[in-house]
């Protein structure tokens, strides 16, 4: 075999393996830190996201209470839709029912429907829930 085809081959191979240790590295670096645990933990199984009460708190999140992080931890509510609830209410007052966060950019009746079960618009009696 010509000594130049030998050493084409052992310089990819080389390249090859300095590719692979990169790839390596850049899964296997530390991701950032983690927030503090929330009252509900958000389990995903296969897309499909779980909302899991914590046994000292399982009551419903009161959508008219809760501040972003807590809005966020309920299914299809990410931390932007949680972002314009908040500043929804703080511009128009409680919401009355669950229905009426309709009214805020993104929220449609699939999101209500998910969340239906998971949510309420108690009082401010109630005290605050998260």
């Amino acid at each position: 075999m010509d000594p130049g085809i030998r050493e084409r081959q052992r310089g990819v191979v080389v390249l090859v393996g300095i590719g692979l240790l990169a790839a390596g590295a850049l899964v296997l670096r530390p991701g950032p830190a983690s927030r503090a645990p929330d009252s509900r933990t958000s389990f995903v199984f296969s897309e499909v996201r779980v909302i899991a009460p914590s046994l000292r708190d399982a009551s419903k999140v009161n959508v008219n209470l809760a501040d972003a992080d807590g809005l966020a931890a309920l299914p299809g509510i990410g931390e932007a839709l949680a972002a314009r609830i908040v500043a929804y209410r703080e511009l128009h007052g409680p919401f009355a029912r669950i229905e009426d966060l309709d009214a805020v950019a993104g929220i449609g009746p699939s999101v209500i429907e998910r969340i239906r079960d998971l949510a309420t618009v108690g009082d401010a009696a109630d005290g605050p829930r998260q």
